[in-house]
């Protein structure tokens, strides 16, 4: 992992104190709080949303989790957002998505830690608004309590780091300005979904297609990679991909689930990002 070495550079190390990131504030007619951005590459079509201020980014969730999870855009709408994208992994079984894995933090409240797969990292946000890529590797229960404590965590949720033939999971892809080095381990081409942040705080979500839909095969981690860099990103982190890729944003998919059952909307989720204007 690397170090912070500058003012606008993101650390991704739990025991060293992360920089502070003030975004610019500008007036509404200057800049509007949401940009959208079509975006294509070799077997994919995907949508980036710029979000100008990483404040009104939150985790919202269905805890007290059942034993189902709810599609992205009921999620979004019941708490009076404006747009939201699926979030960390999660219990996918039967696309019930009743329960997340990892660790979810919702308003500064920790909703559920549940460890035991390696590779596990928490992505979200700080009371600073500053995306956080932290490592869960060798911690228990009460390390990550302490973790979420001194770090300030207000929203988060959990992806998993791990390369095998069976299942490519990559969740660092920017650290720090400098671009991840793949090593030749290829992820294949799948739906995915991404988020970064840049120097003035600006979020980037990225969710593109695949697994067939429009033709398309998807995007690899280095499309992702490329992208995040084309766009200014500092920081970057792979969220939860595949069939659970989706965004909304108005009342309106424009990125839905690729399974056929939910090619209008999004497959249950337990958690998403969402944008809220207040």
């Amino acid at each position: 992992l690397a170090l912070s070495l500058g003012p606008w550079q993101i650390n991704v190390i739990v025991k060293t104190k992360a920089m502070k990131i003030i975004p610019k504030v500008t007036p509404k007619n200057e800049k509007e709080l949401i940009e959208i951005h079509n975006v294509s590459g070799d077997g994919f079509e995907g949508t980036m949303m710029v979000v100008n201020d990483p404040s009104k980014i939150s985790l919202a969730t269905t805890y007290p989790w059942g034993e189902y999870g709810k599609e992205l855009g009921v999620i979004v709408d019941e708490v009076g957002a404006i747009a939201g994208v699926n979030g960390g992994i999660y219990y996918s079984s039967g696309n019930k998505g009743g329960r997340p894995y990892g660790v979810t933090v919702s308003n500064g409240e920790i909703q559920d830690i549940t460890l035991g797969w390696s590779g596990l990292y928490l992505i979200g946000f700080d009371e600073n608004n500053l995306l956080r890529i932290i490592s869960l590797e060798g911690m228990n229960k009460s390390a990550v309590e302490k973790m979420v404590k001194e770090e300030k965590i207000r929203d988060a949720i959990s992806f998993q780091e791990e390369s095998s033939d069976a299942n490519n999971h990559f969740v660092k892809l920017i650290i720090n300005g400098e671009k991840r080095e793949l090593s030749g381990k290829g992820s294949g081409q799948n739906p995915r979904t991404a988020i970064g942040q840049r120097k003035d705080g600006s979020v980037l979500i990225l969710v593109t297609d695949g697994r067939g839909k429009n033709g398309h095969l998807g995007a690899t981690a280095s499309d992702l990679i490329e992208i995040m860099a084309e766009y200014g990103a500092m920081n970057a982190a792979n969220l939860d991909g595949g069939s659970s890729s989706s965004l909304y944003y108005n009342k309106e998919y424009l990125m839905t689930s690729v399974t056929f059952y939910y090619s209008n909307s999004s497959w249950r989720l337990p958690t998403a990002f969402v944008v809220k204007e207040n």
